[in-house]
């Protein structure tokens, strides 16, 4: 067997080495690229991942925008029919410019009765205007009866020859039912002041405040057989949304009614005040006021106001003060 030459042996060798390092070296080459790639593909998912929350929280955005911006086209749609309607009003008025009889001009703002309406007797009656024949005149008012201390309120109103108004809130008492006519009997004005006295239910909408208001009017008309002109907001005017007050106002106004607030406070809503601070919340306030509007209550649990009422009504008297009842002649106390 014949030996192969060394130099041949020793080319192979080296080829073979070649390759190895070769090899070798493409191996190393691919495992730094494999680390690269990971290390882009870690970056890449974390880029991902973020741009994916950036988008969630834009996607939020865009949403919580839409319900702002639903709330926005709301309200400006409320805008624009309030406009409309103070547009309607100076038009109106405009037109009635100008005329020599001003009771024609009072009856042409009421609305219109129809067949569509959904109210048709919840109208009030034209009041004739009465001359003012004091010169200092305080109008008590009471309001959320009637209740089991009305009479004793009646009796003291009637030893000072005090005329008062009340404010009433419809009350399944058969008994209470026939305070209504005495009130009237003795003077007094009786006014609505809600049929349920429930703030959710009664400023839901218009049409809701008229369906309350519906109720207790043909309440008191069917037992007192007597038309109220007035009513009270339970709260006062101020305490409904401001688009919904609107609404309400202009509508019992178009039927012939007045609403009246109060400028001078007893302090009897709070169960805390007792008779001593009725008495100075009263006397204390009331002069300074032209034509003071008393809010009192003569409902269920009101002993403090039925004990402070004595005092209260001589020290008035004393002070020169003649008690009438309201009307729409009178200035109407209003916070809006």
């Amino acid at each position: 067997m014949k030996k192969l030459p060394f130099a041949a042996v020793l080319s192979c060798t080296g080829l073979l080495l070649g390759c190895t390092g070769f090899l070798g070296w493409q191996c190393l080459s691919l495992g730094r690229q494999n680390q690269v790639l990971e290390t882009q593909a870690s970056q890449l998912q974390k880029t991902n991942s973020d741009l994916n929350a950036q988008l969630k929280h834009s996607s939020e955005e865009l949403e919580d925008s839409s319900k702002e911006l639903e709330k926005q086209e709301a309200y400006l749609e409320g805008q624009e029919e309030y406009i409309s309607e103070l547009s309607a009003q100076i038009n109106s008025l405009a037109q009635e410019k100008g005329a020599s009889d001003s009771e024609e001009d009072e009856d042409a703002s009421f609305g219109t009765k129809d067949s569509e309406d959904p109210y048709p007797s919840l109208y009030a009656n034209v009041e004739d205007p009465e001359s003012m024949g004091a010169e200092k005149i305080a109008y008590l008012t009471f309001d959320d009866g009637p209740s089991n201390l009305t009479p004793k309120v009646l009796d003291l109103l009637d030893q000072y020859d005090a005329k008062a108004t009340f404010f009433v809130v419809c009350k399944n008492n058969e008994e209470y039912e026939e305070y209504l006519s005495e009130i009237v009997k003795r003077g007094h004005t009786l006014a609505l002041h809600s049929y349920s006295h429930d703030y959710n239910k009664i400023y839901a909408s218009k049409d809701a405040f008229l369906k309350d208001y519906q109720q207790v009017f043909d309440w008191v008309v069917e037992n007192a057989n007597y038309t109220p002109s007035l009513f009270r907001f339970p709260g006062g005017s101020n305490n409904g949304s401001s688009y919904v007050s609107h609404e309400i106002i202009q509508e019992m106004k178009a039927r012939g009614f007045q609403y009246f607030d109060w400028n001078v406070s007893s302090g009897d809503g709070s169960n805390l005040t007792t008779t001593s601070n009725i008495i100075d919340n009263i006397c204390n306030n009331i002069g300074h006021v032209d034509t003071p509007v008393v809010l009192m209550h003569d409902g269920s649990g009101k002993n403090a106001t039925l004990a402070a009422l004595p005092d209260v009504l001589k020290n008035l008297s004393q002070a020169g003060y003649q008690f009438h009842a309201l009307d729409k002649t009178v200035p109407a106390a209003q916070f809006r």
